[in-house]
């Protein structure tokens, strides 16, 4: 049985409606920043940036089935009460309709409103909910963590006086399909440019872009929560594969991130070298 969070909830539900690795192995590598840049369908800013109904459409292709009822494995769907806070777990109904509300990022897509809630990205409450299979029956549990682990320190900074002049340039009219083309193309770029070489030219460094700004920041709530609820979870077996650079926006790098995937679950398996 399985229990996803996000996208783990999306791959859950592939993977558990009977879905080969190997052709989910494809898809993720056939993406690139400009295949991702054109899911994204922008709107006016509400209760988020990105309409969804591409995403909606793209998991609908990759999905055989359309109800939980027709799984071939029992999945549970967390997702979050934007409103009340509380965890809302999805075991039966629509799907679709459960997974767009487990991954729609706060900030970034419009809630889900199902019934009378409005419902959001499941790892706000449960970002690993191994304690959801306990209560479904699992006798054996493994926890897939992918979220980077974050050092627990702090430190000071000084704010230094600017006098630049401010950009009052209205952010609506920037936000177009092009500008989120642009803005992905800009992360590709940008990340693997970092990596051939670290610019040590301190002062011209840019801020992130919108898009880094709202997956950090919930990457950084996410591993608050994580943290404390992994100590507290019974698990028999976690895999917290170690990404390094890698970004959550990054999914062009689907390839480099399965590889870490089967080296971290050959290690937490004790098997000599990475799996096949």
């Amino acid at each position: 049985m399985i229990a996803g969070t996000s996208i783990g909830a999306m791959i859950g539900a592939i993977y558990a409606s009977g879905v080969p690795v190997g052709r989910m192995e494809q898809v993720a590598g056939s993406l690139n920043w400009r295949r991702l840049a054109r899911l994204l369908d922008p709107i006016i800013p509400t209760s988020g940036l990105i309409d969804g109904k591409k995403v909606s459409r793209f998991i609908e292709e990759l999905l055989p089935v359309r109800s939980f009822a027709e799984l071939e494995l029992p999945l549970a769907v967390t997702t979050t009460d934007i409103e009340s806070g509380e965890l809302v777990v999805i075991r039966q109904g629509s799907l679709l309709e459960a997974i767009k509300a487990s991954i729609a990022f706060p900030g970034i897509f419009n809630p889900v409103r199902i019934g009378d809630r409005f419902l959001m990205d499941g790892g706000l409450c449960a970002p690993v909910p191994t304690d959801i299979v306990r209560e479904m029956g699992a006798e054996t549990v493994i926890g897939v963590c992918a979220i980077p682990d974050i050092a627990r320190k702090h430190s000071e900074a000084y704010m230094p006086v600017s006098d630049q002049p401010t950009d009052k340039t209205g952010f609506l009219e920037h936000f177009t399909p092009e500008w989120v083309e642009k803005t992905f193309r800009d992360v590709w770029t940008t990340g693997n440019n970092a990596r051939k070489e670290k610019n040590s030219r301190q002062n011209n460094r840019k801020p992130p872009g919108i898009f880094r700004v709202f997956a950090q920041s919930i990457a950084i709530m996410e591993n608050q929560v994580n943290s404390l609820r992994l100590d507290k979870d019974r698990i028999d077996l976690l895999i917290r594969p170690d990404f390094q650079d890698i970004t959550l926006l990054e999914f062009h790098r689907a390839g480099e991130i399965i590889d870490i995937g089967k080296k971290a679950t050959a290690e937490a398996l004790q098997i000599p070298g990475s799996l096949p």
